[in-house]
């Protein structure tokens, strides 16, 4: 066991299960409805499905697009986390996930509801996880193929853009919940409905 947790294979695998594992439980737990699921599959699937069509291509087959704005290139990245090779991804993983079950107990104190805009960013990354973590226990290595911008020095996928998206609008929907809190003069420990 121990093994597994130092190598970098091992620990993108327990980070990715204890991320969406986390996030399903926010869920469950705070969304309305059950639409999430919908999402975070129907990411998965565009995911698997797109690598298969550019795997199938082969390793030599480039494609230009939008005047070399976009470029489809085949990329097998055994890399952590968006090509790198952080030797703490677990660790890291680790207080991210304790500081949000501390922040989920709390809000189910409030009966906090999750608004649509976070529904959404939690579904894009769970469908985001579940492409990377399939692709790693498949195949050991992430398949990358969309390079954007003329001079891009990374190649990114569908389920690494579905994470980006996510974490911008659940950003973007803290600001505007930190910003409702402080307009009705309440804390986080109040009732506070989203």
């Amino acid at each position: 066991m121990r093994s597994v947790l130092s190598s970098p294979f091992g620990q993108a695998i327990v980070s990715g299960v204890l991320m969406i594992a986390v996030l399903v439980l926010y869920l469950r737990r705070f969304a309305p409805s059950w639409h999430w699921v919908i999402v975070a599959l129907g990411v998965c699937v565009v995911d698997q499905a797109a690598k298969v069509l550019v795997t199938a291509e082969g390793p030599q087959h480039r494609v230009s697009l939008l005047g070399g704005w976009l470029r489809v290139t085949y990329l097998e990245n055994p890399e952590q986390g968006f090509g790198g090779s952080f030797s703490y991804l677990l660790i890291t993983t680790v207080v991210c996930v304790l500081l949000l079950l501390v922040l989920y107990d709390r809000l189910t104190k409030t009966h906090y509801r999750m608004s649509a805009v976070a529904e959404v960013g939690f579904a894009l990354m769970i469908g985001g996880y579940l492409g990377i973590l399939l692709d790693r226990v498949r195949l050991g290595f992430v398949v990358d193929f969309l390079e954007l911008g003329r001079a891009s020095r990374f190649v990114y996928n569908i389920a690494d853009l579905a994470v980006i998206l996510a974490v911008a609008l659940l950003l973007a929907r803290g600001i505007q919940f930190l910003g409702q809190a402080r307009a009705k003069g309440t804390g986080l420990g109040d009732d506070i409905t989203p």
